[in-house]
C-alpha cells in the first residue's frame, strides 16, 4: 500500500469501553498519534451518546498503527487490543 493511501486509511488498534478507549486515546494523542474513537452506530465524536454501555474502536492512520500498538501495550492498556 502507497504511503498516502495508508495515511488515509484508518485501522483499529484498540476495542473495548468508552472510558478506557479515551484513555488509550489520551495517551496516544499525547505520543502525537493522531486517532479517534468511534462504534458501529456512530462517531463517537458526532454522537457520545451512541457509545454508552457499548463498546469502542480507537483508530488510527495505517502508518501509525505499530506505534500505536507499541504505546497501548508499554503502557498496559491492552486489556482489549483489537486483532
Amino acid at each position: 500500500m502507497s504511503d498516502k493511501r495508508a495515511q488515509n486509511h484508518l485501522v483499529r488498534v484498540f476495542n473495548g469501553n468508552l472510558w478506557q478507549a479515551e484513555i488509550v486515546q489520551g495517551v496516544l494523542q499525547t505520543n502525537h498519534i493522531k486517532c479517534m474513537i468511534e462504534n458501529d452506530t456512530l462517531s463517537a465524536v458526532t454522537s457520545p451518546y451512541a457509545t454508552l454501555g457499548g463498546e469502542v474502536w480507537v483508530l488510527v492512520n495505517e502508518n501509525d498503527k505499530e506505534a500505536a500498538a507499541l504505546l497501548i501495550k508499554n503502557n498496559r492498556l491492552e486489556c482489549n487490543p483489537f486483532n
